[in-house]
């Protein structure tokens, strides 16, 4: 098991922060972009929603590496104003771009957060 370091102290990081990990996401809302994991997220997360967090891929993809690194178990350590905010533990893994675009949009660079985490706990 890894831990997995996530800064949410920038403005767009602590809107996403809100929007996706404080208020859960309501999967049936997302249905049409999650078909390939609906089986597996009903197990999951058997309320209907779930907590969500997403990387860019990064400057000449940096960030997709330490992603495909990263495994269901591993806990994830959000960051901010120099400390630890909240933990969680990976469930599932997926990635999608246009599901990234629809929860969070682009950054200033037109990428999205589209190595996308579900998390749990």
């Amino acid at each position: 098991m890894s831990v997995i370091l996530q800064p949410c102290g920038n403005p767009a990081g602590r809107k996403h922060y809100q929007d996706t990990i404080t208020n859960l996401v309501p999967l049936a809302s997302h249905q049409d972009l999650l078909a390939p994991i609906h089986e597996e997220l009903k197990r999951i997360f058997p309320s209907g929603s779930a907590p969500i967090w997403g990387v860019t891929p990064g400057k000449n993809g940096v960030n997709i590496n330490k992603y495909n690194k990263t495994e269901a178990g591993d806990t994830v350590l959000f960051s901010r104003d120099g400390g630890m905010v909240n933990s969680a533990t990976l469930a599932l893994k997926f990635h999608s771009a246009a599901f990234a675009r629809r929860l969070w949009g682009e950054d200033p660079n037109g990428l999205t957060w589209e190595y996308v985490y579900f998390l749990d706990e």
